[in-house]
């Protein structure tokens, strides 16, 4: 099942994070959905726990910024993360190898 709207993709990490992939993850990671939906949250990864906020919380080690409806589609697999990317659809600040510890963490 995917989220049909950017909170509740939010909402929904704690129910599908797999703790055990989380292994060796530190980080807090700062989302901000812009588009349809305007929505701030951070999600942070420690000691193989989840913990998640409305909001932007603490230091971030990686920034996300990314307009909802292609967020979306991206979940979904309809939209190539690299072509979103490039067209400035999805913008990440910090290092790329945490979008990717990150999306091991989720089966979405």
């Amino acid at each position: 099942v995917r989220p049909s709207s950017v909170q509740g993709f939010l909402e929904s990490l704690p129910l599908v994070f797999q703790k055990g992939q989380s292994k060796n993850i530190n980080a807090i990671y700062h989302f901000t959905f812009t588009g349809d939906e305007n929505v701030k949250g951070t999600v942070k990864i420690k000691d193989k726990k989840l913990s998640t906020e409305e909001g932007h919380v603490g230091r971030p080690d990686i920034s996300i910024t990314a307009d909802s409806e292609t967020w979306l589609k991206f979940l979904s697999k309809e939209k190539n993360l690299l072509i979103a990317l490039l067209t400035r659809k999805i913008k990440i600040k910090g290092p790329p190898v945490l979008m990717k510890n990150f999306a091991k963490c989720f089966p979405l």
